[in-house]
């Protein structure tokens, strides 16, 4: 299991997933990535030429934490990412199965 930040463009998801220590957890028992979409973009726009001319949010994304108080993964992405194949495919990104999420949407992700 890992957490991170993503977008899925072209039928695949791009991001970074990372290792967490569950020592790092917040006051509520929540473990977050330290990236951000706004700076992660960038190494983004250099791997992905045709992102270039493309702001961070205008690709639907989400991000990845863990929840130490439920013993599982909450993943807050567009709406518009729920469908069982693209679902399938944050799950590989971040080495996480069904049982181990819970899906919400956040209209913070909203393309």
């Amino acid at each position: 299991m890992k957490i991170g930040i993503f977008w899925f463009y072209s039928d695949k998801i791009i991001g970074i997933a990372h290792e967490f220590n569950s020592n790092e957890k917040d006051s509520i028992g929540l473990i977050d990535s330290k990236y951000t979409h706004v700076e992660y973009w960038e190494r983004i726009n250099a791997d992905i030429p045709e992102l270039r001319y493309m702001e961070y949010d205008e690709v639907p994304r989400g991000r990845v934490i863990f929840d130490t108080n439920k013993n599982k993964m909450i993943v807050y992405l567009d709406e518009t990412l729920i469908k069982r194949s693209k679902v399938n495919e944050i799950f590989k990104f971040f080495d996480i199965t069904l049982d181990q999420v819970i899906l919400r949407k956040d209209p913070h992700y909203r393309v």
